[in-house]
Parts: structure tokens; C-alpha cells; sequence
């Protein structure tokens, strides 16, 4: 066969067809360019328009990857935020499929030039199956990213779409000092007529969590349900101001005024004030249990609860979905039965979350990561300043870098009795005071002692450290300062303490 003049000074773009060895050699060449360089194949070998077109592309693509990268490490939270907006986002997805598309395109275009048939047996078939994982790889990345990208505007825009005015919150920004936030969990059902009918929507769960970069911790403070204390005057979402209250249960705040009106009563009640705050419903716990595929709980003896229909064997077992649901909220399952038994559970199950979480398997898992953030934006109402990217992106870079043993989960100091016939908790003011003392020090804080419904896992092992990096004792920790020793009044653990819950047999 006769090539042209170029043959010889040229033989990737005009190859003598009767050279097997050059065409293997040109076929590897040409495969490995386009997996590495897209368009720089069809430069040399194919159609130049095409060539310059990919080469462009690619170009430009990594340029705007090398400058966020950059951007990144000179303002990791504000490059983040800012990405991570619903706009930013849908930017980033149709780039994402853009190049996809011209990566497909020369892909398929070096198959051409390739020219199989001319390639022995052995390196035709390898070729075409570097050339098909390369295609994989690639376009999988692009594809697999724009997907995530997609994913995760749809859920900036559920958010930022579903949020309340607090009382007092902060502005959106950067975390730089101690922040608190509420998360408060409604026993309304959110309108699922699987739940029975409601009655007055009460906050079944009151949590506030202190998170602090500067000690390097978190608390998470429990208030009991049946907590008797005073009720602030608080605004309601409507302008309205809804009364205070001499006494009254803390889980009557949130049919007085919702989200705002327990805001109010907890910063009443410790002292501190409520920078964000999120509320809850059933199906929130059970989609969000269900995205990171359950949760393992242990238990020393059998739950046999009627009143949520909880049937547990004693054992360590995986639990999700309205099975969670229901050990979250049963009581009547538990040795003691009582409301603050419950919250030594609830301990129990949120500290194996934690760490689960915390897992790499976990975080490394795309496809977990976007069901856990639908889950919560399908069934959550953020306030304002917390249904910001910016906010949320400043809050898990800080939760991310605090050890497992700085993560406590505390019970407001309270002990149960009878007021006039009706069964309440009341403050126990000596303990409630030292530990909101240090939350208002921003300490860290290590507790008296388990909850009442909670013993040591006696197969439990070492957890793992936050980060990658060795976990530190809560006393001594270098750049964290000592925790404050809680009396024996403040029971909880921490999140690295691997416990079980004792049903009641």
C-alpha cells in the first residue's frame, strides 16, 4: 500500500498499514493520550478541529480546577460556601456534563483512529481494554460528579427554601467562637397518618449542642421532656407573643410558639444563647437512619415496649428506619421507665451514630452522604441563618476536626418527682449550674457517670479517632484545654464510650 510523503516524518497521523509492531505501538499511544489528554489524540492522528476543540476544553477545565484548588487553601470555608450554593452548584453540574460529553466524544473518535484491525491479537485485545476502562474511569468521574453536584443543588435549594426566624440567632458566616445550636425533635408526625392521630404538637426532644473550636468539643445537652420550669414570653413566627408561664413542662415550648418559642425557653433555662436551630420530624429520624444504613445499638436485656410496639432481643443489632424511631422514643421498654431513662437511650444511640458517622466508610460513601442530606432536608426546618451554605459548611468543618472523646452527651441535672399529682423533673441547680458554667466558659466538659438506662458495653473496643489522628484524653488534650469534671448530677458519656442500653427485661 503507498502512504504519503509524510509517512515516514509523520506515522502517528499517516502510519504504513503494513507495519504491525508501529500500528501496536501507535494504537497504545493514541489510547493512553486520550485518557491522559483529551483532543491531543485526534492533534495528532485525527480530525484537528476536533483535537484542538478537546484540548481546549481539557485546558480550560483544569485551569478552573487548579485555581479552586488554590482558592481552597487560602479560604477553604469561603470557596466552599460559595460552591456549594443551589446556582454555584448547577454551574458545576452542567460543566461536569460538558466535558463528559467531549471526553465521550474523543473516546469514541480514538476508537476510529485506532484502527483495530490492523493490530495483532493479543494488543487488540488489550488495547480495547485499556481503551474501555479508560471510557469507565473517566467518564464515570465526570458523570458520577456532575450526579453528586446535581444532588447536591437540589438540596441547597430544599433548605435554603424551608427555614424559620429565630430569636437572637447569628449572622451567616464563618464559625470562629463558640456556637449553639438547637435541635429540637416534634412529636406532630408531620402530617404521616402512620403515626395515629396527634394531639398538641409538643418538642418530644430538646437538645443543645455547644460546639467549640477553641477547646475543641462539643456538648450535647439533653433537656428532659417532663422538665418543670418556667416558659419565657416568646414571638411566634406570625408576630404574635405567646404569654409566659409560672411552670409548665419544657415540652410544651414548641406548641406555645414553635421553633422560636423553645429557643426562648432554653436560653431561659441555661443561660445560653441560641445561635441556630433545626426541627425535626418522625420521618426525619427514620429517613435519616435508613441513609446511613442503620445504626448498631447495644442491649444487655430484651425491650418489650407496647406503647410503641419496640420488640428488641438483648444483643448488639443493627436498628433503622421506624425501628429506630421507636428505641429513640420508647420508655416504657426501659428498667426505670421514665423520661429521663429515655434520654440515658437516646445517649446510646446518638453516640454509635456519631461514630458511624464519623467512620470513613461513612464519609467516603457519596452515595450515603446525599441520602443522609435529602433525608434531612425532606424533614427538617432550618433557621435562617443555619439554611445557609455557609453555615452549614463552618459547622461540619468544625464538628469534623473534635476527637470522638471531646463529643459529650450530657442530661440536664434533673431528677424526677410529683408535683401536685403530675410526674415532672426538676432541676437539680447546683450540678445545672456547673455545667452551664462551663458552657458559658466554653469548656469542655467530661461527665459524672452513665445515664440510668445505659452500663459499659462489655465487648466494647478502642473507638476510632476523629480525622485519621489519635485521640487524646479529655483531660490533657494539647490545644483543647482540660475539661471541666461534671458532678455526679450530669450523667452521660462521651461519644467514644461504646455502651448498651438495659431494657427492661
Amino acid at each position: 500500500m503507498t502512504v504519503g510523503t509524510g509517512a515516514t516524518a509523520t506515522p502517528v497521523r499517516y502510519p504504513d498499514l503494513r507495519s504491525q509492531p508501529l500500528m501496536n505501538r501507535r494504537a497504545w499511544w493514541l489510547v493512553c493520550l486520550n485518557f491522559l489528554i483529551p483532543g491531543s489524540a485526534q492533534v495528532l492522528a485525527g480530525s484537528r478541529r476536533l483535537g484542538r476543540f478537546g484540548l481546549g476544553t481539557t485546558l480550560l477545565f483544569w485551569l478552573l480546577v487548579v485555581v479552586a484548588v488554590v482558592a481552597a487553601l487560602v479560604g477553604r470555608t469561603t470557596v466552599l460556601a460559595i460552591i456549594l450554593t443551589p446556582v454555584a452548584l448547577w454551574v458545576v453540574t452542567a460543566v461536569l456534563v460538558f466535558y463528559g460529553v467531549v471526553w465521550l466524544i474523543c473516546t469514541l473518535d480514538t476508537f476510529r483512529l485506532v484502527r483495530f484491525v490492523r493490530l495483532g491479537g493479543a494488543v487488540r485485545a488489550s488495547v480495547a481494554l485499556l481503551a474501555v476502562v479508560a471510557l469507565v474511569l473517566t467518564g464515570g468521574a465526570a458523570f458520577g460528579g456532575a450526579w453528586l453536584a446535581g444532588a447536591g443543588a437540589v438540596v441547597a435549594g430544599k433548605v435554603a427554601s424551608n427555614t424559620v426566624d429565630i430569636p437572637g440567632g447569628k449572622a451567616v458566616g464563618p464559625i470562629t467562637g463558640p456556637v449553639n445550636v438547637l435541635l429540637v425533635g416534634s412529636d406532630s408526625g408531620g402530617g404521616n397518618a402512620a403515626y395515629g392521630a396527634r394531639g398538641e404538637t409538643l418538642n418530644d426532644v430538646t437538645i443543645l449542642m455547644h460546639i467549640s473550636p477553641t477547646s475543641r468539643s462539643a456538648t450535647v445537652l439533653s433537656i428532659p421532656r417532663d422538665l418543670f420550669v418556667p416558659q419565657p414570653e416568646c414571638t411566634r413566627a406570625d408576630g404574635t407573643v405567646s404569654p409566659a408561664e409560672g411552670q409548665a413542662k419544657f415540652n410544651t415550648a414548641l406548641s406555645r410558639g414553635g421553633l422560636s418559642c423553645v429557643a426562648a425557653s432554653t436560653t431561659a433555662l441555661t443561660g445560653l444563647p441560641v445561635d441556630y436551630a433545626a426541627l425535626i420530624e418522625f420521618d426525619g429520624v427514620v429517613k435519616m437512619s435508613d441513609a446511613v444504613g442503620g445504626v448498631p445499638v447495644c442491649l444487655t436485656s430484651p425491650i418489650d415496649d407496647p406503647y410503641t410496639g419496640l420488640k428488641l432481643d438483648a444483643g448488639t443489632q443493627t436498628i433503622q428506619g421506624a425501628t429506630a424511631l421507636s428505641f429513640l422514643r420508647t420508655r416504657h421498654g426501659l428498667s426505670g421507665g421514665g423520661d429521663l431513662q429515655r434520654i440515658s437511650n437516646q445517649q446510646v444511640f446518638l453516640s454509635a451514630l456519631v461514630r458511624k458517622v464519623k467512620d470513613s466508610s461513612t464519609l467516603a460513601d457519596p452515595v450515603k452522604l446525599v441520602n443522609l442530606a435529602n433525608a434531612a432536608a425532606d424533614s427538617m426546618t432550618l433557621s435562617t441563618a443555619l439554611g445557609q451554605t455557609a453555615t452549614m459548611v463552618s459547622l461540619a468543618l468544625t464538628l469534623r476536626d473534635i476527637p470522638l472523646d471531646r463529643i459529650a452527651f450530657v442530661q440536664y441535672p434533673s431528677r424526677a418527682t410529683y408535683i401536685r399529682g403530675l410526674s415532672v423533673a426538676v432541676p437539680l441547680t447546683d450540678s445545672a449550674a456547673v455545667l452551664t458554667g462551663a458552657l458559658k466558659a466554653d469548656k469542655a466538659v467530661e461527665v459524672g457517670g452513665l445515664g440510668t438506662a445505659a452500663t459499659t458495653d462489655p465487648k466494647a473496643t478502642k473507638a476510632p479517632a476523629a480525622s485519621g489522628s489519635p485521640s487524646p484524653s479529655p483531660s490533657a488534650t494539647p490545644g483543647g484545654g482540660a475539661a471541666v469534671q461534671l458532678p455526679s448530677g450530669a450523667t452521660g458519656q462521651s461519644a467514644a464510650q461504646q455502651t448498651c442500653s438495659t431494657g427492661q427485661g
